[in-house]
Protein backbone atom coordinates (compact mmCIF):
# COMPACT_ATOMS: atom_id res chain seq x y z
CA UNK A 1 0.00 0.00 0.00
CA UNK A 2 0.91 3.39 -0.96
CA UNK A 3 1.36 6.55 1.92
CA UNK A 4 1.46 9.94 1.67
CA UNK A 5 4.45 10.92 3.54
CA UNK A 6 3.65 14.55 4.92
CA UNK A 7 7.33 15.13 6.00
CA UNK A 8 8.60 15.17 1.89
CA UNK A 9 5.41 15.47 0.70
CA UNK A 10 5.58 12.08 -2.10
CA UNK A 11 3.72 8.89 -2.36
CA UNK A 12 6.14 6.75 -0.68
CA UNK A 13 6.32 2.67 -0.27
CA UNK A 14 6.65 1.33 2.98
CA UNK A 15 10.45 1.55 3.95
CA UNK A 16 10.03 0.51 7.56
CA UNK A 17 12.67 -2.30 8.15
CA UNK A 18 14.15 -4.11 11.46
CA UNK A 19 18.01 -3.56 12.56
CA UNK A 20 19.06 -4.95 15.73
CA UNK A 21 16.03 -5.13 17.06
CA UNK A 22 15.54 -1.45 16.44
CA UNK A 23 12.02 -0.95 14.43
CA UNK A 24 13.45 2.02 11.95
CA UNK A 25 11.08 4.04 10.37
CA UNK A 26 13.72 3.54 7.25
CA UNK A 27 16.98 1.85 6.67
CA UNK A 28 18.81 4.48 6.07
CA UNK A 29 21.14 5.58 9.21
CA UNK A 30 23.43 8.44 9.34
CA UNK A 31 26.98 6.81 10.09
CA UNK A 32 29.12 8.14 12.98
CA UNK A 33 31.29 11.22 12.23
CA UNK A 34 31.67 15.37 13.05
CA UNK A 35 28.05 15.11 11.53
CA UNK A 36 26.03 13.40 14.34
CA UNK A 37 28.80 15.02 17.20
CA UNK A 38 26.67 17.52 18.36
CA UNK A 39 22.43 17.60 19.06
CA UNK A 40 21.70 19.85 16.50
CA UNK A 41 23.59 17.82 13.74
CA UNK A 42 21.71 14.87 14.90
CA UNK A 43 18.26 17.15 14.57
CA UNK A 44 18.89 17.50 11.37
CA UNK A 45 19.29 13.99 10.33
CA UNK A 46 15.81 12.85 11.38
CA UNK A 47 14.05 16.00 9.94
CA UNK A 48 16.21 15.12 6.52
CA UNK A 49 14.38 12.18 7.06
CA UNK A 50 17.36 9.43 8.56
CA UNK A 51 15.86 6.25 10.07
CA UNK A 52 18.76 6.24 13.16
CA UNK A 53 21.85 8.29 13.71
CA UNK A 54 25.17 6.86 15.03
CA UNK A 55 26.83 9.15 17.06
CA UNK A 56 30.28 10.14 16.68
CA UNK A 57 32.34 7.53 18.11
CA UNK A 58 34.45 8.51 21.24
CA UNK A 59 37.62 7.72 20.93
CA UNK A 60 39.34 5.99 24.24
CA UNK A 61 42.79 7.31 22.38
CA UNK A 62 41.70 10.55 21.99
CA UNK A 63 40.53 10.55 25.73
CA UNK A 64 44.09 9.69 27.04
CA UNK A 65 46.09 12.43 24.88
CA UNK A 66 44.01 14.80 26.09
CA UNK A 67 43.94 14.02 29.45
CA UNK A 68 47.85 13.76 29.27
CA UNK A 69 48.00 17.07 28.14
CA UNK A 70 45.70 18.18 30.76
CA UNK A 71 48.82 16.79 33.02
CA UNK A 72 51.46 17.85 31.77
CA UNK A 73 49.30 21.66 31.69
CA UNK A 74 48.99 20.95 35.24
CA UNK A 75 50.71 23.22 38.12
CA UNK A 76 52.58 21.64 41.19
CA UNK A 77 51.42 17.99 40.46
CA UNK A 78 55.69 17.67 39.33
CA UNK A 79 56.86 14.25 40.97
CA UNK A 80 53.52 12.82 42.88
CA UNK A 81 52.69 9.80 40.57
CA UNK A 82 49.47 9.66 43.23
CA UNK A 83 48.41 12.95 42.38
CA UNK A 84 48.72 12.63 38.69
CA UNK A 85 47.26 9.34 38.46
CA UNK A 86 44.05 10.75 40.62
CA UNK A 87 44.20 13.60 38.14
CA UNK A 88 44.39 11.85 34.95
CA UNK A 89 41.17 9.69 36.40
CA UNK A 90 39.04 13.10 36.66
CA UNK A 91 39.98 14.18 33.40
CA UNK A 92 38.92 11.21 31.87
CA UNK A 93 35.80 11.32 33.45
CA UNK A 94 35.24 14.49 32.48
CA UNK A 95 35.57 13.75 28.90
CA UNK A 96 33.23 10.72 28.86
CA UNK A 97 31.00 12.63 30.60
CA UNK A 98 30.60 15.10 28.16
CA UNK A 99 29.86 12.23 25.31
CA UNK A 100 27.46 10.66 28.29
CA UNK A 101 25.61 14.34 27.75
CA UNK A 102 25.35 13.62 23.77
CA UNK A 103 23.76 10.77 24.12
CA UNK A 104 21.51 12.26 26.69
CA UNK A 105 20.89 15.29 24.73
CA UNK A 106 20.62 13.80 21.40
CA UNK A 107 17.92 10.94 22.42
CA UNK A 108 16.07 14.29 23.91
CA UNK A 109 16.10 16.37 20.27
CA UNK A 110 14.71 13.22 18.44
CA UNK A 111 12.41 10.48 18.13
CA UNK A 112 14.34 8.06 15.94
CA UNK A 113 17.16 5.51 17.31
CA UNK A 114 20.16 6.84 18.55
CA UNK A 115 22.95 4.49 18.83
CA UNK A 116 26.35 5.54 20.84
CA UNK A 117 29.44 4.38 19.14
CA UNK A 118 32.52 3.69 21.17
CA UNK A 119 36.31 3.36 19.41
CA UNK A 120 38.54 1.89 22.19
CA UNK A 121 42.00 0.69 22.24
CA UNK A 122 42.55 -1.35 25.65
CA UNK A 123 39.87 -3.98 26.84
CA UNK A 124 39.26 -2.07 30.12
CA UNK A 125 38.38 0.82 28.00
CA UNK A 126 35.20 -1.00 25.90
CA UNK A 127 34.00 -2.63 29.05
CA UNK A 128 34.30 0.66 31.36
CA UNK A 129 32.93 2.84 28.44
CA UNK A 130 29.90 0.26 27.39
CA UNK A 131 28.65 0.11 31.37
CA UNK A 132 28.47 3.50 31.39
CA UNK A 133 26.77 4.25 27.66
CA UNK A 134 24.42 1.50 28.96
CA UNK A 135 22.99 4.11 31.61
CA UNK A 136 23.39 6.81 29.57
CA UNK A 137 19.35 6.11 27.33
CA UNK A 138 21.18 5.00 23.58
CA UNK A 139 18.85 2.86 22.42
CA UNK A 140 21.58 0.72 20.75
CA UNK A 141 25.74 0.67 21.11
CA UNK A 142 28.19 0.22 17.96
CA UNK A 143 31.32 -1.18 19.03
CA UNK A 144 34.03 0.35 16.74
CA UNK A 145 37.72 -2.10 17.31
CA UNK A 146 40.47 -2.74 14.97
CA UNK A 147 43.60 -3.67 16.05
CA UNK A 148 46.45 -2.68 13.73
CA UNK A 149 48.70 -5.61 13.18
CA UNK A 150 51.92 -3.46 12.90
CA UNK A 151 53.99 -5.89 15.21
CA UNK A 152 55.65 -8.99 13.18
CA UNK A 153 56.04 -11.34 16.19
CA UNK A 154 52.21 -11.08 16.64
CA UNK A 155 50.50 -13.41 14.51
CA UNK A 156 47.41 -12.84 12.60
CA UNK A 157 45.95 -15.99 14.67
CA UNK A 158 47.08 -13.95 18.04
CA UNK A 159 45.24 -10.69 16.76
CA UNK A 160 42.12 -12.13 16.17
CA UNK A 161 41.80 -14.12 19.28
CA UNK A 162 42.11 -10.77 20.87
CA UNK A 163 38.86 -9.51 18.71
CA UNK A 164 36.66 -12.54 19.74
CA UNK A 165 37.92 -12.42 23.70
CA UNK A 166 36.78 -8.22 23.89
CA UNK A 167 33.70 -8.96 22.10
CA UNK A 168 32.66 -11.71 24.13
CA UNK A 169 33.42 -9.97 27.30
CA UNK A 170 31.45 -6.76 26.16
CA UNK A 171 28.28 -8.73 24.88
CA UNK A 172 28.37 -10.48 28.63
CA UNK A 173 27.84 -7.39 29.68
CA UNK A 174 25.24 -5.24 27.36
CA UNK A 175 21.68 -6.04 27.41
CA UNK A 176 21.44 -3.06 24.60
CA UNK A 177 21.24 -4.30 21.01
CA UNK A 178 24.56 -4.44 19.82
CA UNK A 179 26.71 -4.16 17.07
CA UNK A 180 29.96 -4.30 15.85
CA UNK A 181 31.83 -2.16 13.19
CA UNK A 182 34.02 -4.84 11.66
CA UNK A 183 36.78 -4.50 8.88
CA UNK A 184 37.42 -7.19 6.05
CA UNK A 185 41.16 -7.34 7.01
CA UNK A 186 40.30 -11.24 8.83
CA UNK A 187 41.66 -14.23 7.04
CA UNK A 188 38.49 -15.77 7.16
CA UNK A 189 35.71 -12.83 7.40
CA UNK A 190 32.98 -14.88 6.66
CA UNK A 191 34.20 -17.42 10.32
CA UNK A 192 34.40 -13.96 11.90
CA UNK A 193 31.05 -12.54 11.21
CA UNK A 194 29.76 -16.08 12.01
CA UNK A 195 31.34 -16.17 15.75
CA UNK A 196 30.30 -12.34 16.47
CA UNK A 197 26.99 -13.37 15.46
CA UNK A 198 26.80 -16.47 17.65
CA UNK A 199 28.14 -14.30 20.46
CA UNK A 200 24.92 -13.07 20.17
CA UNK A 201 25.84 -9.50 18.37
CA UNK A 202 22.19 -8.03 17.05
CA UNK A 203 24.10 -6.34 14.31
CA UNK A 204 27.32 -6.91 11.64
CA UNK A 205 28.22 -3.13 10.32
CA UNK A 206 30.24 -4.09 7.11
CA UNK A 207 32.70 -2.10 6.92
CA UNK A 208 34.73 0.16 8.64
CA UNK A 209 36.17 3.21 6.69
CA UNK A 210 39.85 3.94 8.62
CA UNK A 211 42.05 6.84 8.54
CA UNK A 212 44.39 7.13 5.77
CA UNK A 213 48.09 9.03 6.54
CA UNK A 214 49.70 10.68 3.87
CA UNK A 215 52.49 12.79 3.24
CA UNK A 216 52.75 16.64 2.68
CA UNK A 217 55.54 17.27 0.59
CA UNK A 218 55.82 20.94 1.50
CA UNK A 219 55.76 20.35 5.14
CA UNK A 220 57.75 17.27 4.98
CA UNK A 221 55.39 15.88 7.37
CA UNK A 222 52.73 13.21 8.02
CA UNK A 223 49.38 14.45 7.72
CA UNK A 224 45.51 13.11 7.39
CA UNK A 225 44.54 11.92 4.06
CA UNK A 226 40.65 13.13 3.67
CA UNK A 227 39.94 11.16 0.94
CA UNK A 228 36.30 10.03 0.39
CA UNK A 229 36.37 7.04 -2.00
CA UNK A 230 34.76 7.04 -5.51
CA UNK A 231 31.32 6.00 -6.28
CA UNK A 232 32.01 2.77 -6.61
CA UNK A 233 33.73 2.15 -3.71
CA UNK A 234 31.14 -0.50 -2.10
CA UNK A 235 32.32 -4.10 -3.96
CA UNK A 236 33.46 -5.51 -0.93
CA UNK A 237 30.45 -4.59 1.00
CA UNK A 238 27.86 -5.54 -0.84
CA UNK A 239 30.02 -9.24 -2.01
CA UNK A 240 30.01 -9.93 1.80
CA UNK A 241 26.22 -8.64 2.46
CA UNK A 242 24.85 -11.30 0.30
CA UNK A 243 27.82 -13.94 1.02
CA UNK A 244 26.71 -13.31 5.07
CA UNK A 245 22.81 -12.41 5.01
CA UNK A 246 21.31 -15.56 4.82
CA UNK A 247 24.06 -17.51 7.12
CA UNK A 248 23.86 -15.60 10.56
CA UNK A 249 21.09 -14.38 13.05
CA UNK A 250 22.45 -10.94 13.17
CA UNK A 251 21.47 -8.23 11.02
CA UNK A 252 23.45 -6.94 8.57
CA UNK A 253 24.12 -3.17 8.28
CA UNK A 254 26.06 -2.01 4.93
CA UNK A 255 28.55 0.56 5.03
CA UNK A 256 31.00 1.96 3.02
CA UNK A 257 30.11 3.35 -0.86
CA UNK A 258 27.01 4.26 -0.01
CA UNK A 259 26.52 7.37 -2.00
CA UNK A 260 23.09 7.06 -3.77
CA UNK A 261 19.79 4.92 -4.12
CA UNK A 262 21.05 3.00 -6.70
CA UNK A 263 23.71 1.79 -4.07
CA UNK A 264 21.19 1.49 -1.16
CA UNK A 265 18.97 -0.87 -2.86
CA UNK A 266 21.30 -3.05 -4.37
CA UNK A 267 22.74 -3.72 -0.38
CA UNK A 268 19.05 -4.11 0.45
CA UNK A 269 18.84 -6.45 -2.22
CA UNK A 270 21.93 -8.59 -1.08
CA UNK A 271 20.48 -8.83 2.48
CA UNK A 272 21.34 -5.91 4.48
CA UNK A 273 18.80 -4.73 7.05
CA UNK A 274 20.07 -0.88 6.68
CA UNK A 275 22.50 0.86 5.27
CA UNK A 276 24.67 3.77 6.69
CA UNK A 277 25.64 6.60 4.85
CA UNK A 278 27.81 9.78 5.48
CA UNK A 279 29.93 10.81 2.85
CA UNK A 280 27.43 11.52 0.68
CA UNK A 281 26.05 13.94 3.52
CA UNK A 282 29.49 15.99 3.85
CA UNK A 283 29.21 16.22 -0.03
CA UNK A 284 25.40 17.20 -0.34
CA UNK A 285 23.92 18.07 2.65
CA UNK A 286 21.54 15.99 5.24
CA UNK A 287 19.05 16.79 2.46
CA UNK A 288 20.55 14.09 0.12
CA UNK A 289 18.81 11.40 2.78
CA UNK A 290 15.32 12.82 1.70
CA UNK A 291 16.29 12.61 -2.26
CA UNK A 292 17.49 9.15 -1.95
CA UNK A 293 14.31 7.78 0.19
CA UNK A 294 11.98 9.31 -2.55
CA UNK A 295 14.48 7.73 -5.06
CA UNK A 296 14.17 4.59 -3.12
CA UNK A 297 10.17 4.49 -3.48
CA UNK A 298 10.11 4.91 -6.60
CA UNK A 299 12.19 2.15 -7.76
CA UNK A 300 10.11 -0.07 -5.27
CA UNK A 301 7.11 1.62 -6.98
CA UNK A 302 8.42 0.75 -10.78
CA UNK A 303 9.33 -2.63 -9.75
CA UNK A 304 5.88 -3.33 -8.10
CA UNK A 305 7.53 -3.79 -4.06
CA UNK A 306 5.27 -2.16 -1.17
CA UNK A 307 7.71 -3.17 1.49
CA UNK A 308 11.45 -3.56 2.16
CA UNK A 309 10.50 -6.65 3.20
CA UNK A 310 9.19 -7.98 -0.24
CA UNK A 311 12.22 -7.33 -1.88
CA UNK A 312 15.17 -7.88 0.78
CA UNK A 313 17.94 -10.33 0.41
CA UNK A 314 16.68 -11.57 -2.70
CA UNK A 315 19.96 -11.79 -4.39
CA UNK A 316 21.73 -13.19 -1.32
CA UNK A 317 23.78 -16.28 -1.76
CA UNK A 318 21.39 -18.60 -0.26
CA UNK A 319 18.80 -17.25 -2.96
CA UNK A 320 20.06 -17.21 -6.32
CA UNK A 321 20.23 -20.06 -8.85
CA UNK A 322 23.93 -19.79 -9.03
CA UNK A 323 25.25 -18.91 -5.39
CA UNK A 324 29.49 -19.46 -6.64
CA UNK A 325 28.77 -16.03 -8.75
CA UNK A 326 29.30 -13.96 -5.19
CA UNK A 327 32.26 -15.87 -4.80
CA UNK A 328 33.88 -14.41 -8.38
CA UNK A 329 37.21 -13.37 -7.20
CA UNK A 330 39.16 -13.33 -10.70
CA UNK A 331 38.04 -12.21 -14.14
CA UNK A 332 37.61 -15.04 -16.96
CA UNK A 333 36.46 -12.99 -19.96
CA UNK A 334 35.95 -9.35 -20.87
CA UNK A 335 32.72 -8.46 -19.90
CA UNK A 336 31.54 -11.93 -19.01
CA UNK A 337 30.78 -12.91 -15.13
Amino acid sequence: MIELDTTWGFFMQNLETTYMGLKLKNPLILGSSSLSDNPDGVKKAEDAGFGAVVLKSIFEEQIVAESNADIRGAVGFNGRNDYLDAFASVTKERYLDKYLELVTKAKKAVDIPVIASVNCTSESGWLEYARKFQQSGADGIELNYYIMAGDARVSGAEIEKKYFEVAKKTREIISLPLSIKMSWHFTSIANAVRQYSDMGFDGIVMFNHFFRPDIDIEKVSICSNRFIGPKGDYSETLRWTAMMSGEIKADICSSTGIRDSETAVKMLLAGAKAVQMTSAVYKEGYSVASKVLDEISQWMEKHGYDSISSFNGLLAQEKIENPERWERSQYMKVNRF
